[in-house]
């Protein structure tokens, strides 16, 4: 390359003719060569990096773009387990309000609870009343106020409000279940028998003459178990005179039943016996008996009452009952 004051001249040799040849340069066309070879460079660094940048945004832009999209099916999960919820709580709450009528509970529901405004829930239907649960914000389940007892709101509430309902019937059904079981509605002989004297006014098998007999008689076979007639606690075990070996069963509610002319007595004193469970066997203890039977007797409030109007298979006396 050999340089001149106005061009710029390149020379160079054939290797294998040995022949030389030139290139004449203006120093301008130099120049302008060069800029244009540099403003080339920048144009493609430029573009290069604008590329680059565009393929990292278009990059974010995709990820987001998936991010949003698996919002988007979590929103419509949400939403369907929402609805879900939404039905299941109408039937728990319809369940709910159904149970409270068939225990005779209706205008109980909420007692003692407070309502968002801190006036006392209003019963009838459970702590919800009559709120549209399809209108319930999907909202999580709030933080309960404890300095103010407020519960909060949404659906997360509705299932609180539904929860404390049903434990309430729970315990509530517990209480009567308790009642229920306490109630002397077993027949008190457990296997082959019959009735042999109802309740009421009689001829005595004794003296003949008119007189009232204060329970039912349920005549079989010596050593027949004799079992509670419900849940109960023995206050009283006997052998007198008049009854023979006797048991007296307290349970609650004013409501007593005895069991007399028994053959064994297989219970004490302050024993808690449930129903069904064997107290006795059928003998013919005790002078006012005439043969192996169980004179059974009911009191509620000291005074005897008809034992058949609290046995279930009432309806088939005086016809033999087979044994269970």
């Amino acid at each position: 390359m050999t340089p001149s004051q106005d061009s710029l001249t390149i020379w160079w040799r054939n290797r294998t003719t040995g022949e030389r040849s030139r290139l004449s340069l203006s120093r301008r066309g130099t120049l302008f060569a060069g800029g244009l070879c540099l403003a080339a460079f920048a144009a493609a660094w430029v573009l290069g990096a604008v590329s680059l940048r565009l393929h990292q945004e278009n990059a974010l832009l995709h990820a987001r773009l998936g991010a949003v999209e698996e919002l988007a099916r979590g929103l419509r999960d949400a939403e369907m387990e929402i609805a879900a919820a939404r039905d299941g709580l109408e039937q728990v709450r319809a369940e709910e309000a159904r149970i409270r009528k068939w225990l005779g509970l209706d205008g109980e529901g909420g007692a003692g609870r407070r309502t968002a405004d801190g006036a006392e829930a209003e019963g009838g239907q459970g702590s919800l009343g009559d709120v549209d649960l399809a209108v319930v914000a999907p909202e999580e389940l709030a933080t309960v106020a404890v300095e103010e007892g407020l519960p909060g709101e949404g659906l997360g509430y509705a299932a609180w409000a539904l929860a404390s309902d049903l434990a309430d019937l729970a315990s509530r059904l517990h209480e009567r279940k308790r009642q229920w079981d306490a109630l002397p509605s077993l027949t008190p002989v457990d296997g082959e028998h019959w009735v042999s004297s109802a309740f009421g006014w009689r001829r005595s098998p004794f003296t003949g003459e008119r007189e009232f007999h204060s329970g039912v008689d349920f005549a079989g076979a010596r050593g027949t178990p004799i079992v509670a007639a419900g849940d109960g606690t023995v206050v009283r075990t006997v052998n007198d005179a008049r009854l023979g070996k006797a048991v007296t069963i307290d349970h609650g509610n004013g409501m007593e039943t005895v069991y007399g002319h028994l053959d064994r007595i297989l219970v004490r004193r302050d024993d808690t016996v449930s129903r069904g469970q064997v107290i006795g066997k059928l003998g013919s203890t005790g002078l006012r008996s005439t043969g192996p039977h169980l004179h059974y007797s009911v009191r509620v409030g000291g005074k005897y009452v008809n034992p058949r109007n609290y046995l279930f298979d009432a309806g088939l006396f005086p016809y033999p009952v087979a044994g269970r």
